[in-house]
């Protein structure tokens, strides 16, 4: 079942994807044309019942970035609708589809709607992420109380960057959606960083007790993670006072501590 979040002018779709790490599938929708865009193709079939359940026309396909659960079901969606293409000119060794390169500060054209392109490297190069109204199709750069791995093409120091001086700096009502729904697994991974995991808010206790794998977590904004997200607090001694190996992060140096915070959350 999927879930409809409905502006004046748009209605974004989500769904978790069963049998996943996870994911989360959206598809944008124009109110006005019913033209839409589907991000990162990963459950065609759920997809096809979000389309054919409103009479939507894709126009695009949508990539955050190229990592096969991201990208799985482009040449359906691509061969069925015809529709373009949209991805990062880093992708060219990497697709075997043609695609249209986006990049920083492009905005996307979906009838009346305009969806601004920020390039988000780090969790991979060719990593990119769209803005419209208050929401922040972020893919996998950044989840709630967490952001991405490295393992797979990645760069640390280019996510460190990333987040710290354009992440931190977007407004703080922009609401995150990100490509996976990690926020009890960050949770859980906060508390086992604190010295005594009691001391942790009773809001993040809440939505751990309401966690349900078959649903989707609610969406939250960028001033809770803010507030809660430990790559972006990194920077904060009252954060690091709270940690149980704070003299592993004594150095000062801001990109060496989320460096050691991201390798441990590898290791968690």
């Amino acid at each position: 079942m999927y879930e409809s979040i409905i502006d004046d002018n748009f209605i974004i779709y989500r769904f978790l994807v069963k049998n996943s790490d996870r994911n989360v599938n959206y598809l944008i929708a124009c109110k006005k044309t019913l033209n839409c865009v589907i991000i990162d193709p990963l459950d065609k079939d759920g997809i096809e019942e979000i389309i054919n359940n409103n009479s939507l026309n894709p126009i695009y396909v949508f990539n955050t970035h190229a990592h096969p659960d991201h990208i799985k079901e482009n040449s359906f969606f691509l061969n069925k609708y015809n529709c373009k293409l949209l991805a990062h000119i880093d992708c060219k060794n990497l697709f075997e589809f043609e695609f249209q390169n986006v990049f920083e500060n492009d905005v996307i054209k979906l009838g009346d709607l305009n969806l601004k392109v920020l390039h988000t490297p780090g969790h991979c190069h060719e990593h990119i992420s769209l803005i419209l109204g208050e929401y922040f199709l972020c893919g996998d750069l950044i989840f709630n109380l967490g952001v991405g791995n490295v393992k797979f093409r990645g760069d640390v120091s280019m996510l460190f960057r990333t987040i710290t001086h354009k992440v931190k700096n977007l407004p703080d009502d922009l609401k995150l959606l990100p490509g996976h729904d990690y926020l009890a697994n960050n949770i859980n991974f906060l508390q086992s960083i604190y010295s005594d995991s009691e001391v942790i808010d009773d809001e993040l206790s809440d939505l751990l007790n309401q966690f349900s794998s078959e649903k989707l977590s609610p969406i939250f904004d960028l001033k809770f993670e803010k507030k809660y997200n430990p790559f972006l607090r990194i920077d904060e001694f009252t954060f690091l006072d709270f940690l149980d190996k704070k003299d592993l992060f004594k150095n000062e140096n801001i990109e060496f501590r989320f460096r050691l915070l991201r390798q441990l959350r590898d290791e968690h």
